[in-house]
């Protein structure tokens, strides 16, 4: 089940947020180290192209917070590799992929993967 529903147009170009929730009572800083990267597949689960794998994030917050975000500027006419793969109306998961230390009571290092189902819809839609 995703953590969230994105609809986005063909051909626009916006921030897009996967964010993730301490536990009780703490904080998370996402690390720096290994960064944080996001993953695009389609709807039959295939990965859409070599430049969405492991995509380096746009940015993340990298303080303490009740729930960090990580993001991407989400183009639907190219993949972050720089190709012009544009894609096609219908449904993607970007599965987000990070590792956050909680910070006050629970200290753990915790890798999260925040999915999102992303909704492109047809520029005449």
């Amino acid at each position: 089940m995703p953590d969230a529903i994105v609809r986005i147009r063909a051909g626009e170009k916006r921030p897009i947020f996967g964010q993730a929730t301490a536990p009780t009572g703490s904080t998370l800083i996402i690390a720096a180290s290994p960064a944080p990267t996001c993953n695009l597949y389609d709807g039959a689960g295939v990965l859409v192209s070599a430049g969405w794998t492991n995509a380096a994030v746009t940015g993340y917050d990298s303080t303490a917070v009740l729930a960090p975000r990580a993001w991407v500027n989400f183009n639907t006419l190219l993949d972050p590799a720089g190709g012009t793969q544009v894609l096609a109306a219908g449904l993607y998961t970007l599965v987000f992929k990070f590792t956050a230390t909680a910070a006050g009571g629970d200290t753990l290092t915790r890798i999260y993967e925040v999915a999102l189902v992303i909704r492109v819809i047809g520029a005449n839609a």
